[in-house]
């Protein structure tokens, strides 16, 4: 009897006991798929040879390994059940490395106790929902149960490996390749985003948006910007942390051979200084929401909260920034000291006034549109609700601090590679690759100073100074 003449005969026979709708189909299906899931593979482990118990080389050393322990068992939960897998045990007296060959040869992981496929769908799960929601959810999909602390343990263990001492452009090529050809234009754009942990309250964790890119032309410099190849950085960590990873980003993406970078940033000191180390040859603006931002806090210090010229002040603020440099708004600035009254009305006019002064050459804006570039920091506030707050920041929720660091990290491979191509992508980026030619970021590299002369030709005059004098 064929494969197909049986499935006939059981269907048959189970609607033989009764009428049944769609659902008890469906489910007597499922049922059929899991007995014989659950069959076929205690029967493809059976028919594997047996080991001969002889020493196999060590995987570290490479030293032949004795048998330490025959018939060890290792139970594996997979998508067709749970596997009782019985295999050697071997130690290398050598390196005190111990392994079981037949784990390797089945790829299973190295530890865990779930088979790859089944972490692969945990994992994806796992990093989208809390890990007591996966557990209930799960039950929807797959007839095989789990518990919140298997997605735990599952979460904690790939997070693990984004933190393992590797190469982060190689964590980054394996979750987005290398373009073959470097982009006209990137964007690179950083800000931070608070996150509540147990042990220090909130802490920042800082965003980087490395995204590919062409210039608009004229006339449509104001449509909304699509943003579909772009990598993510995401650091709960000191800057020297974030600076290793948003580098790294960099050289994935090419970021010394393309001919325009727009790094956006938020004002902060530390932006500007990210900006000259990893990518010199930037143009620097500062994003238009937070330029008007302090310009409408000011009138509001100055109006009151609430008071009816607010909207008329906030239009008006918006009216004189889009130009070629803070120089008319700062004029308008500076006709209201006369009417200050109080040291807090003067001390938010100068904090304002300040404030443009020191990012001028970073105010270009009207430039900047004409030429199709960037001027606000949508992609980056975008990135910290997709990539950190929809699954970090909900209601009620406080991180540990070891979970929250590999949660950030993880949740920006995810967004990087997508969910097809994010477990797949943690696993090679263990890999080391071989020996190529890498992409560095050189700043006196003779390629760079051409590049530095065919920039300083392309922009304005006051953003000339400001290059020529950096």
């Amino acid at each position: 009897m064929s494969d197909a003449e049986l499935l006939r005969e059981l269907a048959r026979r189970r609607l033989a006991k009764g009428t049944m709708d769609l659902d008890s189909i469906e489910s007597t299906a499922e049922e059929a798929q899991r007995d014989f899931g659950e069959e076929t593979l205690a029967a493809a482990i059976e028919a594997l040879p047996p080991e001969d118990g002889r020493p196999v080389p060590c995987p570290k050393c490479g030293r032949p390994a004795a048998v330490k322990a025959r018939n060890r068992v290792r139970h594996i939960l997979t998508t067709a059940g749970e596997l009782r897998l019985s295999r050697n045990y071997h130690y290398c007296q050598h390196c005190e490395h111990g392994f079981a060959p037949r784990d390797a040869a089945l790829k299973l992981p190295e530890e865990g106790e779930v088979s790859t496929a089944m972490e692969r769908r945990i994992l994806d799960f796992g990093v989208n929902d809390t890990f007591e929601s996966v557990a209930e959810r799960w039950s929807i999909h797959f007839p095989t149960r789990i518990s919140s602390n298997l997605v735990r343990r599952v979460v904690d263990r790939a997070g693990a490996l984004c933190e393992a001492p590797l190469s982060e452009e190689n964590l980054q090529v394996a979750a987005r390749p290398r373009p073959e050809e470097p982009a006209s234009m990137l964007t690179v754009a950083t800000d931070g985003s608070m996150l509540l942990t147990r042990e220090d309250g909130w802490r920042e964790a800082k965003v980087g948006v490395v995204a590919r890119g062409g210039c608009f032309p004229p006339g449509v410099e104001r449509a909304r910007r699509r943003i579909e190849d772009a990598r993510y950085v995401a650091v709960l960590g000191g800057q020297q942390e974030f600076k290793k990873s948003l580098a790294a980003a960099l050289a994935a993406e090419r970021a010394d051979e393309v001919e325009t970078v727009v790094w956006l940033g938020d004002g902060a000191a530390e932006n500007w200084t990210l900006a000259r180390e990893l990518c010199p040859f930037a143009i620097q603006v500062l994003d238009v929401p937070h330029a008007a931002h302090w310009a409408m806090e000011c009138g509001k210090a100055l109006l009151g909260e609430g008071h009816c010229l607010q909207r008329h002040w906030d239009a008006r603020v918006h009216q004189l920034l889009d130009a070629d440099g803070p120089d008319t708004i700062i004029s308008e600035l500076m006709e209201c000291l006369s009417l200050t009254e109080t040291d807090e009305h003067l001390a938010a006019l100068d904090t304002v006034i300040g404030y443009y002064r020191t990012n001028a050459a970073r105010m270009q804006y009207r430039s900047l549109r004409v030429r199709g570039m960037p001027v606000g920091s949508g992609i980056v506030e975008s990135a910290h609700r997709h990539v950190l707050q929809v699954r970090m920041k909900r209601a009620g929720q406080r991180w540990s601090l070891q979970r929250a660091r590999r949660m950030v990290r993880l949740r920006a491979v995810y967004r990087t590679a997508g969910a097809v191509h994010f477990h797949q992508a943690l696993r090679d980026g263990r890999v080391r690759p071989p020996a190529r030619a890498r992409h560095v970021l050189v700043p006196n590299a003779p390629r760079r100073v051409k590049q530095r002369q065919r920039s300083l030709s392309r922009v304005s005059p006051l953003n000339r100074a400001w290059l020529a004098s950096n």
